[in-house]
């Protein structure tokens, strides 16, 4: 079931045309690296790969769990943690093209017993109550109603089951934030505002910590500075259109008065959010 009052064509969209290039210039993981500190001279894939390692530490899951990937992308993280944790992982995305790239990975990677793909929508899961160990959601629900995607997270966590989630958020005054202006990005969040979002899903936060320097200073920063030669290629991809699509897509990330990138760890309550 797809949500009909999101433009979740446009995020479709983005994911299938950027996704090919992002592989090519940013590797498989499509979420901020995390690097120790500006003299980190790191690789993407190992940046990246340490905040996959980094939220599956937090996530605790224990072998044989049931986890939810929201937002799974192409299924790296998810095969990840599969390996690392010896857990079940459920990955779910609107994209097919993301789908049958991340199915075919867990085939490769000899995991398809104990990961798959399938598209849903975060914000209306076709999944029953409690159905879930843990949930792990990468810089996914910024593409989501913040609300809708968090009640259904606390209602397919079973009581005490954990919630791992990045996100983007606003760490300005509110009268400053600059709201994104395009499809693929819902409004960003306040930092403060944020345990209160949990609790209102049924979500006990455990913690919520702010990882800006170590993770969209530094990626932007290397984002920024790709070599001429590779900047080029990136363009040849794209038609004048799909350009100024993209364009419009990164615009939070420019004109974003300050921001930030949060972790948050949260419990369900006993209640969660039943429907």
């Amino acid at each position: 079931m797809v949500d009909p009052d999101r433009d979740d064509l446009a995020v479709i969209d983005y994911y299938d045309i950027v996704g090919p290039v992002m592989q090519k210039l940013w590797d498989d993981n499509f979420h901020f690296g995390y690097w120790d500190g500006p003299d980190d001279t790191s690789t993407v894939a190992v940046a990246t790969d340490r905040f996959t390692d980094l939220v599956v530490d937090r996530l605790a899951a224990a072998p044989g769990d049931r986890v939810l990937d929201l937002g799974c992308g192409i299924g790296k993280p998810a095969l990840r943690l599969a390996r690392a944790a010896e857990v079940e992982v459920v990955g779910i995305t609107i994209s097919r093209d993301q789908v049958e790239q991340a199915n075919d990975r867990a085939r490769r990677e000899g995991l398809a017993g104990r990961v798959s793909f399938q598209v849903a929508d975060g914000t209306a899961m076709p999944f029953p109550d409690d159905s879930f160990d843990a949930v792990l959601a990468f810089e996914s629900i910024l593409h989501m109603d913040r609300g809708r995607a968090l009640r259904e997270v606390g209602r397919v966590l079973r009581p005490g089951g954990r919630l791992v989630a990045t996100d983007l958020v606003e760490r300005a005054a509110p009268d400053q934030v600059t709201p994104p202006a395009n499809a693929t990005f819902t409004p960003l969040p306040s930092l403060a505002r944020y345990p209160d979002l949990l609790a209102e899903s049924g979500l006990e936060p455990v913690e919520l910590l702010d990882l800006t320097a170590n993770t969209v200073h530094l990626s932007l920063a290397r984002m920024m500075s790709a070599s001429a030669e590779d900047q080029a290629a990136f363009a040849a991809t794209m038609d004048p259109a799909q350009q100024q699509a993209v364009a419009a897509a990164n615009m939070p990330l420019t004109a974003a008065v300050d921001l930030g990138c949060v972790l948050v760890v949260a419990t369900a309550t006993a209640s969660g959010a039943r429907s």
